[in-house]
């Protein structure tokens, strides 16, 4: 799966830095964390790209590594307000996630000094904007602590270093404010922090990756201290994410209209409403002409992010699905994939006859504006504009919408049927089923797939002797794996040191990785015979492959260029931990997965030069 970065094109250090603090105020850390990376393999010294590299980590979630990065930075001998306060940010995050109290009260009391180091520092050096962020968090890990005499001593301290006349800057207004929000919630003075959280919105405008930390941080307060955070989170409101879909307009001759292109006006404008009604942040969808192009340019028209994903390469996608409809349409198309914020193409190639590639397009929209909402703390939300009765395959509008519908998410729908007059028609029953696209409907055996890919650490060293120790004790473990585990593979084949696992369903891949990964890890394999060191790597794909029969071995085959893209992210993956791509963690989360928790890694160089993948690192969630 193929993900177009914003262009950048940076001259210097400093156009990084703001291409990175753009992002991040936008709500994009990982496009951030790709964006820095991207700029630390050129300047690889720089600190405040460092700073931001690991900034970008943490806003992802992934306190841990930024965590790591940090305190590397500051070993450096870096103690600046903004390297100590958001290593003291991650140690607060790794206390509120932690499982055992002394690693919660470690984390805790990590958190505490490195905020007052860093405020008592700021103080000293009459550095403002230093001393109320990191004044303003000591004051938070205080109520975290218990210790709300000290906390209330601060949260004082910080109103007023904020209310001096000399702090306000038109470029930090927005902070100023959510600080002072934040030190009214300390002092018990619920107006106060309502006005400053009020401000702090007005001023946002699109900063909704700040947003989502100020509403954080009040979440947490509020769950320490007498106060009703009913009014936060409607004060703190961050817009939702939208995906949308929809019908293409009719090709000339169509026996039963569904979407005329005589209805272009009449439909833009019920999707103007329905857009205008949800204001969303972003948008996530195809951009075929019709309602796909149409939803696109009235998102952005209002202000808002469009994130494209097509089933194949924007050429072949072109041809197919906009240039029937016509000049005019191939001109806006161009023009959205050229201003939009992302740009993924889901397949590198086509199977022709299949509706799998849209069914997958379908996922993947789906679970990358689910991810998004997660990551901002904000709702998913969908917007169909189609015709229930106007049929269509899998792949189509119905089957995306029925999907929706079974996820909980809330889908406003604008029905074509009314706007061309049948109502009486489009008032008679409910969706109507997709045609089913089982092998021999649509002249294709591709499905999608989750696939694992697991390679012993180790094997290359094995001797002789200790081939069948191998095959009978470790194999042997995953085959007892296989048999009690209820998240059973389909399909499963091994080659020397590895084997390869197809499932029906990405969320037991998900679930059975972790098993495998926690098997071989509580293992000692050393009494067993194997050497010291010996241990596993995970990777997962999810993508439509081929499902037919080997016709050499007779035996169940699942194959095509997907798998290839498992294959290749196995050899990247660190012994002990599972790896998986974008599409997978997407298809996770579109499907509802619970009890994993995937992390972001970065865009990572594949194995054999096969380009490059965005990673996700999975776990166990809290």
């Amino acid at each position: 799966m193929l993900n177009r970065l914003p262009p950048h094109g940076p001259e210097s250090e400093d156009d990084v830095v703001a291409d990175v603090e753009r992002l991040l105020r936008q709500g994009e850390p990982l496009l951030a964390y790709n964006v820095a990376g991207s700029g630390l393999e050129r300047w690889p010294g720089h600190v405040r790209l460092r700073q931001l590299h690991a900034l970008a980590l943490a806003r992802s979630g992934d306190h841990e590594r930024a965590n790591r990065m940090l305190a590397a930075l500051a070993e450096d001998g870096l103690d600046d307000a903004e390297t100590l306060g958001v290593l003291a940010g991650t140690h607060k995050e790794l206390a509120v996630a932690a499982r055992d109290e002394a690693g919660r009260a470690a984390h805790l009391d990590a958190a505490y000094r490195l905020y007052a180091q860093a405020y008592s520092a700021s103080v000293a050096r009459q550095e403002s904007a230093g001393a109320y962020y990191t004044g303003i968090n000591a004051a938070t890990v205080a109520v975290l602590l218990g210790q709300f005499d000290e906390a209330r001593w601060l949260a004082a301290d910080v109103q007023r270093i904020c209310s001096d006349p000399g702090v306000r800057d038109s470029k930090a207004e927005y902070w100023r404010h959510a600080t002072l929000g934040e030190a009214a919630l300390i002092l018990g003075d619920a107006p106060a922090a309502a006005r400053h959280y009020a401000e702090a919105m007005a001023l946002a405008h699109d900063r909704h990756g700040d947003l989502s930390t100020t509403r954080r941080q009040a979440r947490i307060l509020a769950e320490h201290l007498p106060v009703d955070d009913e009014w936060l989170a409607d004060v703190l409101r961050i817009p939702p994410v939208l995906v949308f879909t929809g019908h293409m307009v009719d090709r000339p001759g169509r026996e039963a209209p569904r979407f005329p292109a005589s209805l272009e006006g009449a439909v833009g404008k019920a999707i103007e409403r329905a857009v205008d009604a949800v204001r969303p942040l972003a948008a996530y969808g195809s951009a075929a002409s019709g309602v796909d192009i149409l939803c696109l340019e009235s998102v952005r028209a209002q202000g808002g992010e469009i994130h494209v994903v097509l089933p194949f390469p924007a050429d072949e996608f072109r041809r197919t699905s906009v240039e029937p409809a016509g000049g005019d349409w191939v001109a806006r198309y161009e023009r959205l994939i050229s201003g939009a914020q992302s740009v993924t193409v889901a397949s590198d190639h086509r199977a022709s006859g299949s509706v799998a590639p849209f069914e997958y397009a379908n996922l993947v929209l789906t679970g990358l504006g689910q991810l998004r909402a997660q990551l901002l703390d904000t709702t998913l939300r969908g917007l169909a504009v189609w015709d229930p009765h106007g049929g269509g395959d899998r792949g189509g509008a119905a089957s995306l919408v029925a999907a929706w519908e079974r996820r909980g998410i809330a889908v406003e729908h604008v029905r074509l049927g009314e706007l061309r007059g049948d109502r009486g028609r489009a008032a008679a029953g409910g969706v109507r089923a997709p045609r089913p696209s089982g092998a021999g409907h649509d002249g294709s055996r591709h499905r999608i797939k989750a696939l694992l890919f697991a390679d012993a650490v180790g094997y290359s060293l094995l001797t002789e002797d200790q081939i069948p120790v191998y095959v009978e004790v470790f194999l042997g473990a995953v085959a007892e794996l296989n048999r009690r585990t209820r998240h059973a593979c389909e399909h499963v084949e091994t080659a020397g040191d590895g084997f390869y696992m197809v499932f029906a369903d990405s969320a037991d891949a998900a679930h059975y990785a972790i098993e495998l990964r926690d098997m071989v890890l509580a293992t000692d394999w050393t009494r067993h015979g194997l050497p010291a060191g010996f241990g596993l790597r995970i990777a997962l794909h999810c993508g439509p492959v081929y499902c037919g029969v080997d016709p050499v071995t007779c035996t169940p085959l699942y194959t095509g260029p997907h798998t290839s893209r498992a294959a290749r992210i196995e050899p990247i993956t660190p012994p002990g931990q599972v790896y998986a791509s974008r599409a997978f963690a997407a298809a996770a989360a579109a499907g509802g997965v619970e009890g994993i928790a995937m992390r972001y890694v970065g865009r990572t160089p594949l194995a054999k030069r096969s380009g490059s993948l965005e990673i996700y690192h999975l776990q166990r969630s809290n």
